[in-house]
């Protein structure tokens, strides 16, 4: 054998074992991405959100990465900005018009989970189309520091039990709201004024709570905070987190949930062309079982939508409550537009 024959053989060797590492690098690689799936989330509570994906990797095999940013306003941008190269999977936690919005701009993907009952779509607790799935529902409600209250009550008012008492000047200075243009319950807060007595009035409703507000709070979960201490005597807010603080947290803190109120389906979503659709839908499916369910209600006090599981403590049964409807189709078409009259009227 030549010299030239001998060396070519020997770099048909070593080509041939760089290209098998080569290929088992990737193997491994593409291996471990069907074993992770990256999920966003908006729900606070670290205990909800580990137990829930702790009990998705013991069924699946599939591991669970969080990213937990309270705002789904800033999550739902987060995703836009990444649609040439989407990191997440699943987008956990959302009201469906956001999910809609992103549904509409070509971010995500269809998938009807056979765990899906029947009449799902039409109960309004998943997109007829595919691109959301709802787990879990939510109503809003109006709270008060207790302690706070006292000077308020000296004026000779009544805790509020209506919309409309909030608009009393005696509230001058003394509500934190959320601020419609980056948190959910914002938006939905405005809406709900909205689908109770048409939008002329829904202005002028605006116009008169926003002499009343001393904070619009651009991360949801603060607007709560700011009660607890009692920087603001009063709040409006998703209920589930309410019962947080008065509940787990034993806040001084007391609410009602208002009539002309709305029930808001919160749902998950699979991100179009992320690493691992076929886990994200994995976890679709398992999201409408019982177990995560329960665990969202009894730690997160949210209202499940799986019939088999019972409400949260604390909270009226969503069957209980007097509502408006919230339109979907609307909320979702005018969200653009509504934000900036919004932020006209009030001057935010």
């Amino acid at each position: 054998m030549s010299k030239n024959t001998a060396r070519a053989g020997r770099q048909m060797i070593a080509f041939g074992v760089l290209s098998a590492i080569a290929a088992f690098a990737a193997s491994t690689s593409a291996l471990a991405q069907s074993q992770k799936i990256v999920v966003y989330t908006v729900i606070p509570e670290e205990d909800v959100n580990s137990k829930i994906n702790a009990e998705f990797t013991k069924q699946t095999g599939i591991q669970v990465e969080v990213l937990n940013v309270p705002a789904v306003g800033t999550l739902a941008a987060r995703i836009e900005s990444e649609a040439a190269q989407p990191r997440a999977d699943i987008f956990a936690a959302a009201p469906t018009d956001f999910q809609q919005g992103l549904a509409k701009k070509g971010l995500l993907e269809a998938y009807k989970s056979p765990a899906l009952s029947a009449d799902a779509a039409s109960k309004g607790y998943a997109d007829p189309d595919g691109y959301w799935t709802g787990w879990y529902g939510m109503t809003t409600c109006i709270f008060w520091n207790t302690d706070n209250f006292k000077d308020i009550a000296s004026k000779g008012v009544s805790t509020p039990k209506t919309w409309d008492d909030i608009l009393n000047p005696a509230y001058s200075g003394q509500i934190a709201t959320s601020n419609p243009q980056t948190s959910a319950i914002g938006y939905v807060l405005l809406a709900t004024q909205i689908f109770r007595s048409g939008e002329d009035k829904a202005w002028e409703y605006t116009k008169a709570l926003n002499k009343n507000v001393t904070q619009y709070t651009p991360s949801a979960p603060l607007t709560v905070t700011l009660v607890e201490k009692g920087e603001a005597s009063v709040g409006t807010f998703w209920l589930a987190d309410v019962l947080n603080a008065k509940i787990k947290r034993q806040q001084s803190i007391e609410f009602v949930v208002p009539p002309d109120n709305v029930v808001n389906v919160w749902a998950a979503s699979i991100v179009k062309g992320g690493p691992n659709t076929e886990g994200a839908k994995k976890y679709i499916d398992f999201l409408l079982s019982e177990y995560p369910q329960q665990v969202n209600a009894q730690f997160g006090f949210r209202h499940p939508l799986n019939a088999k599981v019972t409400p949260p403590a604390g909270a009226p049964a969503l069957s209980d409550l007097k509502t408006v409807k919230y339109d979907n189709a609307w909320a979702t078409a005018n969200m653009d537009r509504v934000r900036k009259q919004w932020a006209e009227v009030t001057g935010q």
